[in-house]
């Protein structure tokens, strides 16, 4: 070989050789270089007390082939020495025992206790509370999931795997549908799925801004929520009820409840549907305070319920147990009583449709402006309301009674010699009672027209006089403004009595202003000496006067008695009208008036009769019959005397006669003439032991 070629290959060689170890350097430096920034990328070493660190973890507890709930936390970390891992982003999803629930608890941060089995989280935590079939729903349409599910935020919860039960004591604010809370201590129980809210809770309650069909309820106009306050609430979610512990309070724009317990159920949209407030353990009936346009208006009971529509308005309000109500409006009081009550509502506008009350019965009416008094009792009430509109006072239309009732009404006092009132001051009083009462209503809600029917019966009482009882078929009052009666009617057999007075006729008409009551059709009155029919006969309550007019007949039965009598036997007489006194004993008979008894026969143009003072009054044609006196045969005595042998008659005529039985003296005037069989006379007056004529 050359010496030029072998120098040649000599420098190749080396050129190799140098190129072989620079690759070598380069590969050997790319390691260390890819080992240091693996290094850099590897997790820093464990701390001493950690012995092992997983990227996640996952753990159920099971019932038989039953999940209850599943534990899942994207790392885990496990302490030496330590019984316990650190969970991070934690998630536990909770199935219940029969595998309809899908409530979750989702927090960053927990310290799992193997030994103890529980869950403690100490940062912020969330639940959310929802069926399986509400998950499916909201995977079908995802605007649903937020509308229909319960969220609970608070921190510091500790889950316990054995019993499956979350706690905390920390602040909570939750949210459900139609409503926002806050409350201080949160406990979940996985296996019924119940929440519950353990101290000074208070949340609001808003309707729904869409009704059922998906329409806005109410043009759109804001809600005004429903604020409530408790001790402690217990919210079931599958039963959707919610049981608020008290002294609990609901506050509104126009009413206020005070209760000891609420519990509130919900429908399957989680819509307010049905509310009962019951006494707490001090026994205080649940109270509902509310103002409306036309008054304030107050409810107490043991137990009241309340049921709403789906779009949020109060369709049923009812009280159970001691029932109690009022309302005040700028010109009554009504107060009611009742065992048990019930109100309809007018959809929209909260207006009552229909009230029921049962079991003894009371309602009170006290008008403002004079103090009148109305009280109406019965078995049974029902009362309807005119069709309400929104901002007005729901109108009375008609009440009536199921059964039997009565209603009592007190004048107001007033000033001495009122009608209806005495001197004294004491108020009249008046009471109506019958099978069945239906109290009508005009179009400005005021009480119009009383109906009774069946068994009618009223008393009319006022201080000082006798007590005014009558009976009847059927019967009708006209109302005034006021709350009290102005006319009564009777129907049907009327049958009355004040004192020793009575009376009978087909109707009856009672009139508030003049205390008076009206008989007509084959009216008949009596007291203890007289009966009078008449086709109208009128009776005067206040001042004892009675009217009769129509063609008047009457007989009095005191033969022996204190008035004047021309015969032991009873006297009747007939004229056109009657007008007496029971007080002072005095009637005057006018227009073709006659009297007879026995065989004295009277007649003029009018008779008075005055009891007390025992004298008979003739005035105007004058026209008589008498028998004359036993034992004399001259015509000038002419007496009232039975005898077993026919009586002579003489018949006389004057203007005037006076008799005066307890003297057995009349006086006769203004051109006296009598006549007998055999003689007859005249003369300008005639006076003596009956008549005895001196001229």
């Amino acid at each position: 070989m050359k010496k030029s070629e072998a120098a040649k290959y000599a420098r190749w060689s080396a050129a190799a050789a140098l190129l072989l170890a620079s690759l070598t350097a380069g590969v050997y430096l790319e390691r260390k270089w890819v080992a240091y920034r693996e290094k850099q990328k590897a997790p820093p070493p464990a701390p001493n007390d950690v012995t092992r660190s997983s990227n996640g973890l996952t753990f159920s507890k099971m019932d038989g082939n039953q999940k209850i709930f599943t534990v899942e936390a994207s790392k885990a970390t496990d302490f030496r020495d330590k019984d316990a891992s650190l969970l991070e982003d934690v998630k536990i999803t909770i199935f219940g025992k029969k595998g309809e629930r899908h409530d979750t608890i989702h927090t960053q941060s927990c310290q799992y206790e193997k030994e103890g089995g529980s869950i403690a989280c100490s940062g912020e935590v969330q639940f959310d509370l929802e069926s399986r079939a509400e998950v499916g729903r909201a995977a079908r349409n995802p605007d649903v999931r937020a509308e229909e599910k319960v969220h609970v935020e608070t921190r510091e919860v500790v889950f316990n795997r054995t019993n499956g039960t979350a706690r905390t004591d920390q602040p909570v604010k939750f949210v459900f549908p139609n409503g926002t809370g806050e409350a201080l201590g949160v406990e979940y129980h996985s296996e019924e799925g119940t929440v519950r809210l353990l101290g000074n809770v208070q949340f609001s309650l808003i309707a729904p801004e869409k009704s059922a069909t998906g329409k806005k309820t109410a043009n759109g106009t804001e809600k005004d929520p429903i604020r409530v306050t408790g001790k402690s609430l217990d919210f079931e979610r599958e039963s959707r009820t919610m049981q608020l512990s008290g002294p609990v309070e609901a506050e509104a724009r126009a009413a206020h409840l005070h209760a000891g317990k609420l519990t509130l159920t919900l429908d399957k949209a989680f819509r307010a549907e049905k509310l009962t407030v019951a006494p707490g353990p001090d026994r205080k009936n649940p109270e509902l305070e509310s103002q409306g346009a036309d008054g304030s208006t107050n409810l107490s009971a043991e137990t009241i319920t309340a049921q709403f529509a789906p779009e949020g308005w109060l369709t049923k309000i009812e009280g159970t147990g001691n029932v109690r109500g009022s309302r005040r409006t700028g010109k009554e009081v009504d107060d009611f009583r009742a065992e048990h009550g019930a109100m309809k509502l007018w959809p929209k506008v909260n207006q009552p449709k229909e009230l029921n009350l049962k079991g003894g019965v009371e309602l009170k009416t006290q008008a403002d402006a004079n103090g009148e008094v109305r009280v109406l009792q019965t078995g049974e009430l029902l009362a309807e309301y005119a069709d309400g509109k929104k901002g007005e006072g729901g109108r009375l239309k008609r009440v009536q009674t199921e059964g039997s009732g009565s209603i009592e009404w007190t004048d107001a006092l007033a000033q001495t010699g009122t009608p209806g009132t005495a001197a004294n001051g004491a108020a009249a009083r008046t009471k109506l009672q019958a099978d069945k009462l239906e109290m009508e209503f005009g179009e400005e809600g005021n009480a119009r027209r009383l109906i009774a029917t069946g068994n009618v019966l009223t008393e009319r009482a006022v201080s000082g006089k006798p007590m005014q009882i009558a009976t009847a078929q059927s019967g009708v009052a006209l109302l005034l403004v006021s709350g009290g009666w102005s006319q009564m009617d009777l129907q049907g057999n009327v049958r009355l009595k004040e004192g020793d007075r009575g009376g009978q006729a087909d109707h009856a008409t009672f009139v508030r202003a003049t205390q008076t009551a009206l008989l007509t059709g084959k009216a008949l009155a009596r007291d203890a000496n007289t009966e009078t029919q008449a086709p109208r006969i009128t009776f005067v309550q206040t001042t004892g006067e009675i009217r009769a007019e129509g063609g008047v007949r009457s007989t009095d039965f005191s033969a022996k008695g204190s008035g004047a009598q021309l015969a032991p036997v009873p006297a009747n007489i007939a004229a056109d009208t009657m007008q007496g006194n029971s007080k002072t004993g005095r009637a005057l008979y006018a227009g073709h008036a006659r009297l007879w008894q026995g065989d004295s026969v009277l007649e003029a143009d009018a008779i008075e009769l005055l009891r007390e003072a025992r004298v008979m009054n003739a005035t105007g044609n004058v026209r008589a019959v008498f028998p004359q006196a036993a034992g004399h045969s001259t015509p000038q005595t002419i007496a009232v005397q039975a005898g077993p042998r026919k009586a002579r008659l003489w018949h006389v005529t004057a203007g005037m006669l006076s008799y005066h039985d307890a003297e057995s003296r009349a006086h006769l005037g203004k051109n006296v003439m009598a006549q007998s069989a055999e003689q007859k006379m005249r003369a300008a007056g005639c006076s003596g032991g009956f008549v005895f004529c001196a001229g």
